[in-house]
């Protein structure tokens, strides 16, 4: 490629580097669900050998860029900045992502000879029962509706969602189960009232990976922006697919449920939610003192000592202590080991509450990096110039959810104890199944009848910003 580096030629020190990529994926990031102001706008890139890459460009350098970049056409990219790839759920299991600034440059170039892999469909029978897949690589998946659901609307985390489940069929009779929400459920809805006996194509691009048990079942769900949803499109891929299906013949037709959704999912964080779960209240742990391990359904009701959400932990592998400032060097007083800087760990002090109780909750470094979906030290780079609470923080108040907890003699001595988070269940079948007074409680607690006087509105302004 002449002056062009291959992305598997990047590294974090080459700042003047120059790509040559076409983009398979554009969209939008906003701040918040529900929110019009924009966080990020998100690349997925190949190159010519078709190793796919994420890039990120944040909002504070959009104005640089289209608004829109077209998704399959090429453009050439230099001076950016190269990055650890700190997504939780990988559009692109590549080391490292790109991340644009204000000196990044790009043209539009043309594609004729450019290599075109858009889309790399995962076949069916590849999933199931494979060890080997990682669930937090997006995927992309073909095939045709042979069942679809009424959409039904739930309310997941204090969100109202809808949420529409469907069968998709290979060519060869293998079949997935999959559930998507909100913008998705606009383009399947149309389908359940469809009479059409033509075979109705899905090319699904960027989903999740969903583990269904111990029978080695897997099912997919949309995942936020990413997913892409190309019902009959013109494309390769698409045609293909169809061809394959006349060469077999006469296929069943699709079946339309009205009936409300039925597929389960579970959860990946704790295989025992497969089965019923015994649930604790805070109060009874408390008044029985009650040692071991307990489920318990609770709200987080505010976060303590905000600003000390991480610590520096030793570098040695499997050992989490707490490195201490010792004759001027950070010491393991575990290991006995002695390091120039730590590993950022998180360390989580927060209030929950349940219908009775209220209790001090510790999460760790495995559910904080669940639910914020980034680790400490990249959260700590992106914030270290920030000036008071971060956001991804204070952002987990008012989350409702399941916590597995340990309880020992410390908490029962001393009441402001924490009791250390052991797994967590944000699964929404688990959290709707056994958090609904939770929830009841928590939509009668935002109605209020009283009324403003002046100057309320400045005040409860203010107090949004804490």
């Amino acid at each position: 490629m002449g002056m062009y580096c291959l992305l598997n030629e990047l590294t974090t020190f080459k700042r003047r580097s120059a790509v040559k990529v076409r983009v398979v994926r554009s969209y939008t990031v906003t701040e918040r669900r529900g929110s019009s102001e924009i966080k990020s706008k998100e690349l997925v890139l190949h190159d010519e050998e078709a190793t796919v890459i994420h890039a990120c460009i944040p909002k504070d350098v959009l104005p640089k860029f289209p608004e829109r970049f077209l998704e399959g056409s090429v453009y050439c990219f230099k001076n950016f900045y190269v990055v650890a790839n700190w997504h939780t759920y990988k559009t692109s299991m590549h080391e490292f992502m790109l991340q644009f600034n204000h000196e990044t440059i790009m043209k539009e170039s043309r594609s004729e000879n450019f290599p075109y892999h858009m889309y790399r469909p995962i076949p069916f029978h590849t999933l199931k029962s494979n060890p080997a897949i990682d669930v937090k690589q997006l995927i992309d998946v073909i095939g045709r509706i042979v069942e679809i659901r009424a959409p039904q609307e739930k309310t997941i985390s204090g969100h109202s969602t809808v949420l529409i489940d469907f069968v998709l069929e290979d060519a060869m009779g293998n079949r997935l189960n999959c559930t998507f929400w909100d913008d998705h459920v606009a383009k399947l809805e149309p389908l359940c009232r469809s009479a059409s006996k033509d075979p109705v194509v899905v090319l699904i691009q960027f989903c999740r990976i969903k583990l269904g048990g111990r029978d080695g079942d897997v099912k997919i769900s949309s995942s936020y922006d990413v997913t892409q949803l190309l019902i009959d499109v013109d494309c390769p891929e698409i045609q293909n697919f169809k061809e394959s299906l006349l060469d077999i013949g006469e296929q069943t037709p699709m079946r339309s449920i009205g009936s409300m959704t039925s597929f389960s999912f579970t959860n990946s964080i704790e295989d025992s939610t497969s089965r019923k779960m015994e649930l604790t209240t805070i109060s009874e742990i408390y008044e029985n003192e009650m040692h071991g391990e307990f489920w318990v359904a609770a709200k987080i009701n505010g976060i303590e000592k905000s600003n000390e959400w991480c610590y520096s932990s030793c570098r040695k592998l499997g050992c989490n202590k707490k490195l201490k400032m010792l004759e001027g060097d950070l010491k393991c007083t575990k290991c006995n080991m002695t390091w120039k800087n730590g590993v950022l760990r998180y360390k989580l002090r927060l209030r929950a509450v349940d219908m009775k109780g209220t209790a001090a909750f510790i999460l760790w470094d495995r559910e904080c990096m669940e639910l914020i979906g980034t680790s400490a030290t990249d959260l700590y780079e992106r914030n270290k110039n920030t000036a008071g609470p971060i956001k991804e923080i204070t952002g987990l108040v008012g989350k409702i959810m399941l916590f597995r907890i340990s309880a020992n003699t410390d908490q029962f001595i001393n009441r402001s104890y924490a009791f250390p988070v052991l797994r967590i269940n944000n699964d929404s079948k688990f959290v709707e199944q056994y958090c609904k007074e939770l929830f009841a409680a928590h939509d009668k607690e935002v109605n209020s009848t009283v009324q403003l006087s002046d100057g309320d509105d400045e005040f409860l302004q203010l107090l949004s910003l804490y």
